[in-house]
């Protein structure tokens, strides 16, 4: 019996391409594709998946926020992600969420195949990044950064706490601080960076300006 797999990625040339290479192997079977998060969540191909290879960052919901929403359904399918984004935090706060894979784009795609047969036998496959060690206070020009994006220190904290997959109630402990005040800290933040409510973008935006390890 073939291997059923659901693909969703919003860049038609790395759909295409995923979608060309493992269809050349008779194991495998892509029963649907998809380009958003909110289209995968309403494919009626999911209850016959055995395999969902989800891309973090789409349009209309985040690759996170739709892998929360997979775990609620209780699939059978595996769901590994597949995104270029290199970063330990990222890795981290997908297993936790119960993806069972995670795939950087860069590597090279013949390793795929193999990947997914070890994640359907049970064996979750994820990167081992080196932990973040940057501190955003040895920043060059940390003021400048500060100024550019009308971030206080504080913020930029908080920023640095999301991305280790903090939650609301752990960095409210960990400053000292109302979940209250985190929460109202967390929504001027996505309203400076102009990010809407994606996490994904979050981790963008502090992997690009160094706050944690790419």
């Amino acid at each position: 019996m073939k291997i059923s797999i659901v693909l969703a990625d919003d860049h038609p040339a790395i759909l295409e391409g995923i979608q060309a290479y493992l269809s050349k192997d008779e194991r495998f079977n892509i029963i649907d594709s998809v380009t958003n998060g909110l289209a995968l969540l309403r494919s009626e191909s999911l209850q016959h998946a055995d395999l969902i290879l989800l891309d973090l960052n789409m349009p209309g919901l985040d690759g996170l926020k739709t892998l929360d929403e997979l775990k609620s359904k209780s699939l059978k399918a595996k769901i590994i992600i597949m995104t270029n984004y290199n970063s330990p935090e990222l890795v981290k706060d997908c297993r936790l969420k119960g993806a069972s894979g995670y795939v950087i784009k860069s590597d090279k795609l013949e390793q795929l195949s193999g990947i997914i047969l070890k994640v359907l036998e049970g064996k979750p496959y994820f990167p081992v990044l080196e932990e973040d060690k940057t501190d955003a206070a040895s920043f060059s020009y940390f003021d400048d950064f500060l100024k550019k994006h009308k971030l206080t220190k504080r913020e930029v904290e908080i920023i640095r706490l999301v991305c280790q997959n903090m939650r609301t109630r752990e960095i409210a402990e960990r400053l000292y601080l109302s979940e209250f005040t985190i929460h109202t800290h967390r929504k001027n933040i996505m309203r400076k960076l102009e990010i809407g409510d994606s996490t994904v973008a979050l981790y963008d935006f502090a992997i690009k300006n160094k706050l944690i390890m790419s």
